[in-house]
């Protein structure tokens, strides 16, 4: 999308990116009762987040257009003790606000992360994101990612969710 500038998320642009990751997590709960979104948790996101801000351990994107975060890309850099590659950038939050979808600003916050990671020497790039999430698996398989891990959840009550 023109005039849509893909950078690194600043302080100032909390409140924002705290908006679009709660939307996002209640998105997820409409996948699977154990994303439960606790409406509580403002304080304890804003706490990580401002943790994380400038933490080599992560890449904190946001899409801007019109001077308003419209999406944003958070990804965990992980070092895989066992493995080749040693490290791979874990992408555990994206999204994109509903009005600017399939106008290229997802694509555009994944080549600004592979950019970001060519720096630091990075190859492996995955994302993290519900099962049932049918649009993200699209999303990602149309960029050549492809499922490499499962995981499996219940809770100690032997239910699905509490």
């Amino acid at each position: 999308m023109v005039n849509t500038k893909i950078r690194r998320m600043k302080k100032e642009d909390l409140p924002e990116v705290m908006d679009e990751l709660l939307r996002l997590k209640r998105l997820n709960s409409e996948f699977d009762c154990s994303f439960t979104v606790s409406e509580e948790s403002r304080p304890d996101i804003e706490k990580y987040l401002t943790k994380i801000l400038n933490d080599d351990s992560h890449v904190l994107l946001v899409a801007e257009y019109s001077s308003k975060v419209v999406g944003i890309l958070m990804a965990d850099i992980l070092f895989r003790i066992y493995y080749t590659p040693k490290y791979e950038a874990r992408i555990r939050e994206f999204y994109v606000m509903p009005e600017y979808r399939r106008k290229g600003i997802g694509r555009m916050l994944i080549e600004e992360l592979r950019n970001t990671l060519k720096e630091k020497d990075i190859i492996l790039i995955t994302a993290e994101f519900p099962s049932l999430n049918l649009i993200a698996q699209d999303f990602y398989k149309k960029l050549g990612y492809r499922e490499i891990v499962s995981i499996y959840g219940q809770t100690s009550t032997n239910g699905p969710c509490p």
